[in-house]
């Protein structure tokens, strides 16, 4: 994961390192665990917002890129994103069959409510 991670935080500058590249030939099989989404809740939040459709997805998506900057910027804790997301999601008016100036005014309006709830 060290490089997956260094990727994510230096981006969009790729940096010289000396991790050895992931050859999946190394590993005969992968195994994973399931995921703790109760603590972790933003995995079980995706899956809300995709089984609700419509714009909600597109909420959970602005919530999101808000909530990860804050974090980023010391402003909100790492488990607070996920709060940020569920309100959002509680919050936002829904539109069942958006067209494009629904998801633009959806995007717009939820990245001003996730700012107002983490200020």
């Amino acid at each position: 994961m060290r490089l997956p991670i260094q990727f994510a935080m230096s981006y969009p500058v790729r940096l010289k390192s000396q991790f050895p590249r992931f050859d999946f030939a190394d590993y005969a099989a992968l195994t994973f665990e399931k995921p703790d989404t109760e603590t972790f809740r933003n995995l079980a939040l995706a899956f809300e917002a995709l089984g609700r459709g419509g714009n909600m997805p597109c909420v959970l998506n602005a919530a999101n890129e808000v909530a990860v900057e804050e974090f980023l910027n010391n402003r909100l804790g790492f488990l607070q994103m996920s709060d940020v997301v569920e309100q959002c999601l509680a919050k936002m008016n829904y539109t069942a069959s958006p067209a494009y100036e629904d998801y633009v005014s959806t995007d717009r309006e939820t990245r001003i409510k996730a700012k107002e709830l983490i200020n």
